[in-house]
């Protein structure tokens, strides 16, 4: 019994290596994930506190606080065809990275948000062709549970005006820019979770239809804290170490 426990300590061992320091060689697939569904803006506590913030941004906006959450500003500039924000990348092609400003709007519902919140919501990436515009997230830890969230508004306009947008990383999840379709009316935003099978993340956003153009005012990253399989072995290995030890010492 003991050769036995202690030959399945030594295969969880070799299982705890293997999950800290994989292959060289091993293929580093997109990590799915596994959207929540589109939820209709309504309030600062939209914005997600889970887990621990990596990375949070204003797309083509200032800086701002919301819901605690700091919201950088991600310049770029209008015609380009990338643009770099830390260990966040926007590409387009064969089309341009375009600035949009100006979609808020002095009705409610958009109105009865915090200032802040307007100001997330005001500001957007778009391109000028209905391209994919692809973000690609690099720096991330292999096994760590990320939370990624994402928002989608036009207030301006009464009727939509060729925002609507879908993510995909295998699964897709599609917002809609206006719910309403009335000037004041508010878009939506969308959570989705993932654990990173490698340092780099692809999410790509595609109009709905060949007239809308892919839109993003503002995400966020986060690590949120699921046990990984790292901590899993460890404490698994601590529980069979310490049953080897009371049936040595019998």
């Amino acid at each position: 019994m003991v050769r036995l426990i202690k030959g399945f300590i030594l295969f969880s061992a070799i299982a705890l290596f293997a999950a800290i320091d994989p292959p060289a060689f091993a293929v580093t697939p997109v990590s799915p994930i596994i959207w929540n569904g589109p939820v209709t803006i309504s309030g600062d506590t939209n914005v997600s506190t889970d887990g621990t913030l990596v990375a949070a941004f204003n797309m083509n906006g200032n800086a701002v606080t919301v819901n605690g959450v700091n919201f950088a500003a991600f310049n770029f500039t209008t015609l380009s065809t990338s643009a770099t924000n830390g260990n966040f990348t926007f590409t387009e092609s064969p089309g341009h990275l375009l600035t949009l400003s100006g979609l808020g709007s002095p009705n409610a519902p958009f109105s009865n948000l915090s200032a802040n919140y307007q100001t997330l919501l005001s500001t957007a990436m778009a391109t000028d062709e209905n391209n994919t515009l692809t973000l690609t997230m690099s720096g991330l830890v292999v096994g760590q549970q990320y939370e990624f969230q994402w928002w989608l508004n036009a207030s301006s306009a009464s009727t939509q005006i060729g925002l609507g947008t879908t993510a995909t990383a295998t699964n897709s999840v599609t917002l809609d820019d206006n719910t309403t379709n009335a000037v004041g009316g508010v878009g939506q935003f969308a959570i989705g979770t993932f654990t990173a099978s490698g340092a780099t993340e692809i999410v790509a956003f595609t109009g709905i239809n060949s007239v809308n153009t892919p839109t993003v005012d503002a995400f966020q990253l986060r690590a949120v804290p699921e046990p990984s399989t790292v901590i899993s072995l460890v404490l698994g290995l601590g529980v069979l170490g310490l049953i080897a030890r009371r049936r040595l010492q019998r």
